[in-house]
């Protein structure tokens, strides 16, 4: 004879192994356990233990309405018994209810799956992740949406990792739920999910993750300039090097300022001073910024063509770094030295973040307003005048501190 603990263990099982295929396929309108019920030859050998196991079954569907007992007349040497033979079900919303925890994870699952199946996702590639996502808290579960919705849009973006402009997004959040996404993408991926790991406290995204989601690795190296004759001394006496980003992260530098600047011709030159340290030719590899220590405590500035190009950079820059100043980035700049300026031959731009200062806003409009375009190299402003407003700006930015 089953009892109701045993019976309890059974749904548990059942809901486990069937859920998935209820939610994506067609659900049953009942699901029956038998109970196993006394036989005629058994119910007088066990009278105490049948009338102890009726009560029970009694008193567990009094707890639980929904379902039904369903019954059977017992003849036996001492006369008829009825005994129950099966407990039905209506269906998966009331097994799932009949225990707290597969309730609210049945109740997770009903909601989210319509949202997935407006991915426009196969049942075979949400089957081997469903159980991840419906694991899921609501806020990575509107996360995941979000980030779905963008790769889709966006298959061969060739950003970093950290360049995704997805509210929310960071690539830790995206190494422990790569298989989820990757899943959610690409239809020759599910029945490998398990090689894209389980969920991780610190994952990375190697190569082939990045591949999968048109995604490009951080640069190998940097470039970095010690302006300051005491960090050099530190390095054997050399002033300009370039190295992998772990070993520059690496260096035992204290700055007092960072100086960003986008281009090489226009870094090289830059006086020595104690305590400057440049880092230069970075390009859109501003996720570089995030991995070096010795720049979180140092005044940051930044430095790049005045052009549409260099204006997002500065932004995208300032979006990781948000203390970072422009250096000759302003309107009053482009008017000064508009006769040096050329016609921008960029074409399409990406919109700047919405980090630029009031001034900033203005140089680019003024840059914007040319036809075509206004395109300020930063190597066209007359070095003196470049050199004198760094020193300034940092002079200034030391008495203030």
């Amino acid at each position: 004879m089953r009892s109701p603990a045993d019976v309890e263990r059974l749904i548990t099982t059942r809901y486990k192994s069937s859920w998935r295929a209820w939610l994506t396929q067609s659900s049953p309108e009942q699901i029956t356990f038998p109970l196993q019920p006394p036989t005629a030859s058994t119910i007088p050998a066990q009278e105490e233990a049948v009338r102890t196991w009726l009560h029970a079954w009694r008193a567990w569907h009094d707890l639980h309405p929904a379902t039904s007992l369903r019954t059977a007349t017992v003849r036996t040497a001492a006369g008829a018994q009825v005994v129950y033979t099966h407990i039905d079900i209506p269906g998966p919303t009331a097994l799932a209810g009949l225990d707290p925890a597969t309730a609210n994870h049945w109740q997770t699952a009903i909601s989210r799956y319509p949202q997935l199946a407006d991915l426009d996702v196969s049942t075979d590639q949400l089957r081997p992740i469903l159980p991840r996502i419906v694991d899921l808290d609501d806020y990575d579960f509107e996360l995941l949406l979000r980030v779905v919705e963008w790769f889709r849009n966006n298959p061969a973006s060739g950003l970093t990792a950290r360049q995704v402009p997805v509210t929310g997004l960071h690539t830790k959040w995206l190494g422990r739920h790569k298989a989820i996404v990757i899943c959610l993408l690409r239809t020759d991926i599910p029945n490998r999910v398990a090689d894209l790991g389980a969920e991780a406290v610190d994952p990375e995204l190697d190569i082939n993750d990045l591949d999968l989601l048109g995604l490009r690795r951080l640069p190998n190296h940097v470039d970095v300039i010690l302006a300051d004759p005491a960090d050099r001394r530190l390095v054997g006496g050399i002033r300009q090097l370039r190295a992998p980003v772990e070993e520059v992260a690496g260096l035992p530098l204290t700055p007092d300022d960072v100086l960003i600047i986008e281009n090489k011709e226009a870094a090289t030159p830059i006086e020595d001073r104690a305590g400057l340290v440049v880092i230069h030719s970075l390009g859109n590899f501003l996720d570089v910024l995030d991995a070096l220590p010795w720049l979180r405590s140092a005044r940051t500035w930044y430095w790049g063509d005045l052009d549409r190009a260099g204006i997002t950079l500065l932004s995208r820059a300032r979006a990781r770094v948000p203390e970072i100043a422009s250096l000759l980035m302003h309107a009053d700049t482009v008017r000064e030295f508009e006769p040096l300026a050329n016609a921008d031959p960029s074409g399409r731009v990406d919109p700047p973040e919405p980090v630029l200062t009031q001034d900033e806003r203005a140089a680019l409009e003024y840059l914007d307003a040319g036809q075509p375009p206004l395109r300020l190299e930063q190597e066209r402003i007359p070095w003196h005048t470049a050199q004198t407003t760094i020193n300034l700006a940092i002079d200034q930015a030391a008495v203030l501190d």
